[in-house]
C-alpha cells in the first residue's frame, strides 16, 4: 500500500475462487451537523448488457424498500461518448422534522457496473453535489467531463 498526502492505493492479488466485493466509504464533511459519506459498490461481473437493464435491477429493490419518498430525478445524463451513467435523486422523510435527500449515480464502465450512493440534507446538496460529480469524474474518468482526444 502506498500513501502520498490524500493519495491512496493499492493491489490486491486473490487466489483462485476468491473475488473482491469491497463497498468503498468516503467520509466528506460534516455540515448542518450531518456527517456525509459517499459510498461505492463495483459489480465486477455484471450481467447487464446496457444500462437500462442495470438501473432497472437496483433501482426496483431501492424503490420497493423504501417508504415515503419521493423521487425528484429518475434520468440517463450519459454525456457524448462517455460512461453511461444514471442518475436517481429522492427525497425520503425520516421523521416528522427531518428530510434526506438521496443520490445514486448509476455508472457502467469497462462490463463493470458502479453504484455510487450519498445523503444529503437540503443545504449540504447543494453545497456538495459538485463534490460528489468531481469525485466520480477522478474514479471514472469520461463520467461527467468529456475525455479530450
Amino acid at each position: 500500500m502506498a500513501r502520498n498526502d490524500n493519495e491512496m492505493s493499492f493491489d490486491i492479488h486473490l487466489p483462485s475462487g476468491w473475488e473482491d466485493q469491497t463497498v468503498y466509504h468516503f467520509k466528506g464533511p460534516e455540515i448542518d451537523g450531518r456527517a456525509h459519506m459517499l459510498r461505492l459498490v463495483v459489480d465486477r461481473n455484471l450481467w447487464h448488457d446496457n444500462m437500462a437493464s442495470f438501473v432497472k435491477d437496483k433501482r426496483e429493490l431501492l424503490l420497493e424498500t423504501q417508504q415515503g419518498i419521493e423521487v425528484l430525478k429518475d434520468q440517463e445524463v450519459t454525456i457524448h461518448n462517455g460512461n453511461p451513467v444514471h442518475e436517481l435523486v429522492y427525497k425520503w422523510m425520516i421523521g416528522e422534522e427531518k428530510t434526506a435527500f438521496c443520490k445514486y449515480i448509476f455508472v457502467m464502465k469497462d462490463e463493470m457496473g458502479f453504484t455510487f450512493f450519498t445523503e444529503f440534507s437540503k443545504k449540504s446538496y447543494k453545497l456538495l453535489t459538485g463534490q460528489v460529480r468531481e469525485i466520480v469524474e477522478n474514479l471514472l474518468p469520461g463520467t461527467y467531463e468529456t475525455q479530450e482526444d
